[in-house]
């Protein structure tokens, strides 16, 4: 059963490229007296006149022509599907394990970054933790510290312990302390 094929068909049959099917024909165009110019469709007087009409036309390659130059065995011919089905399979199970590779490779990464975010999520934690006793001792240590009220303060400088008969240490004190010169105004003055 032999037949012209377009050129997409003629790759399935033969199994070469598409540029080496072209090349052949170029080839064998280039010469209208080749021997081989009967296997290629259209005929030389049918180019011409398509040429001159500005219509377009399509290649096609005979079977025999095939058959003769790059020896397609019977096999292929008989069934030319049954071959690209046994690639495509092949290419489909390559492209396959190569995608479970890439999914397996990206579940460990998504694996490894959970355990990071874990990490992270306790080391925020525990500086929280740290903050917030930081916190208490700081608010401790200003109570502490704190500056007393006025009232309080003049007490605390005045409570100091005075030398009996040493008036001048006792308003060395009170003119040490500012509270108890603004507070002196309002004091009575006792004799």
């Amino acid at each position: 059963m032999s037949s012209f094929l377009i050129v997409k068909d003629a790759v399935k049959y033969c199994g070469k490229s598409e540029s080496t099917l072209k090349r052949l024909i170029r080839e064998i165009i280039a010469d209208p007296n080749h021997e081989d110019r009967s296997l290629i469709d259209p005929g030389h007087d049918d180019l011409e006149a398509k040429k001159e009409a500005g219509e377009p036309y399509v290649w096609k390659i005979h079977t025999d022509l095939l058959d003769k130059r790059y020896g397609a065995d019977e096999s292929a011919s008989a069934s030319p599907a049954s071959k690209p089905k046994a690639e495509t399979d092949s290419a489909n199970e390559t492209i396959v394990s190569l995608l479970r590779e890439q999914l397996e490779t990206k579940d460990r990464q998504i694996e490894t970054l959970e355990k990071q975010l874990d990490r992270k999520d306790d080391q925020i934690s525990s500086q929280n933790e740290r903050m917030r006793e930081q916190n208490i001792l700081m608010k401790d240590l200003q109570q502490r510290l704190s500056i007393a009220a006025p009232g309080q303060q003049a007490d605390v400088v005045n409570s100091q312990p005075v030398k009996e008969g040493s008036d001048s240490t006792k308003k060395d004190a009170e003119k040490s302390s500012i509270w108890t010169r603004e507070f002196r105004l309002f004091r009575r003055r006792q004799s």
